[in-house]
C-alpha cells in the first residue's frame, strides 16, 4: 500500500478518525520511516497524552496505539529490535529530551483508498518459485521491496521467465520458529485470493 505519514494530531480528537482496525504492518513502516526520516523521539505516553504524537496517514485516518505498542514502533525507528526494547520509550519519565512532531496535517494529501493499493514484485528463486504455485499462504523472506506489501495490492513474482500474479489478501510477518533457541528470519505468510493474468 501507497502508506505515508501525511501528519500528527490528538488522540482523543475528533479532527480525524481512528482507522478502527488492527495496524498492519505496511502502516507501521509508514510511521517508523516518518520517525526516521524527522528524528522524532517521545513516548507511548505522549503518543496517547500530548497533543500532535498520533500519526495521520494519507487515507485521511489516524493511526491510535496502546502505550506499550507505541513504545515498539519508536524502538524500532531508532534501531532497537530486542524483545523489550519497547520499555525504554513507553513511559512518561523514559525520555527526557523530546523531539515532537507539529500537531498539524493537510487534508489535501489524502489519497482516496482505491489508489492506495500498488502492484510489487519480487524475483525469488526456483525453490520459493516451485513453493508458491502450490501453497497458500505464500513464504517469503522479508524483504525490503516488500515493507509496504498489505492486503489489496498485487504482487508479481518471478523467476526465469516464470512469472505468478496474486491479489494479496492478508500479509502476517512473524518469526517461522526457532532451532536451538536462536529465533530464524523474519517470514511472509502471504495469502491471497485468486491469481491474476
Amino acid at each position: 500500500m501507497k502508506y505515508r505519514v501525511v501528519g500528527w494530531t490528538d488522540y482523543d480528537g475528533d479532527d480525524a478518525p481512528d482507522s478502527g482496525s488492527p495496524i498492519g504492518f505496511a502502516e507501521r513502516h509508514a510511521i517508523v520511516d516518518d520517525i526516521k526520516k524527522n528524528g522524532y523521539l517521545f513516548t507511548g505516553w505522549d503518543h496517547e497524552e500530548r497533543w500532535g504524537c498520533t500519526p495521520v496517514l494519507n487515507d485521511g485516518k489516524k493511526r491510535c496505539f496502546s502505550q506499550r505498542g507505541f513504545g515498539g514502533v519508536m524502538a524500532e525507528a531508532h534501531g532497537e529490535t530486542e524483545p523489550y526494547a519497547y520499555a525504554r520509550y513507553t513511559f512518561m519519565e523514559s525520555i527526557t529530551e523530546r523531539i515532537l512532531p507539529k500537531a498539524e496535517y493537510d487534508p489535501r494529501h489524502f489519497t482516496p483508498e482505491t489508489e492506495l493499493a500498488e502492484h510489487l514484485s519480487l524475483a525469488v528463486d526456483g525453490e520459493t518459485m516451485r513453493s508458491a504455485r502450490g501453497q497458500n499462504p505464500i513464504l517469503l523472506p522479508d524483504d525490503p521491496a516488500l515493507r509496504y506489501l498489505d492486503a489489496g495490492d498485487t504482487l508479481t513474482l518471478s523467476h526465469n521467465g516464470d512469472a505468478l500474479t496474486v491479489l494479496v489478501t492478508d500479509v502476517d510477518r512473524r518469526l517461522a520458529k526457532k532451532e536451538d533457541g536462536v529465533p530464524t528470519p523474519i517470514t511472509l505468510f502471504v495469502t491471497y485470493g485468486e491469481e491474476r493474468a
